[in-house]
């Protein structure tokens, strides 16, 4: 099953900053996508559901921040990391 590291957007910075967890999807993206461009047209897996609500951290302001927004949150295919 493919795994995806967990990446969100930045609204303080405008960066793009680790999750630092990596969930196993049957049908995800073959690209870097957001929850809300993977899964417009169907249901949004429980494993990315559980995102939903959790606090990030800027790591240029130091900030936290809520995951509220689908737009924000960012599934990256763990292949694009191997050599």
């Amino acid at each position: 099953m493919p795994s995806y590291e967990v990446y969100v957007h930045c609204f303080d910075c405008g960066g793009e900053h680790p999750l630092l967890m990596k969930i196993y999807l049957e049908h995800g993206p073959d690209r870097k996508q957001s929850v809300a461009e993977s899964f417009r047209a169907g249901p949004v897996p429980p494993q990315v559901l559980a995102i939903k609500g959790r606090s990030a951290l800027c790591l240029k302001t130091g900030k936290k921040f809520r995951l509220e927004n689908d737009e924000q949150v960012l599934l990256v295919p763990a292949s694009l990391f191997q050599p």
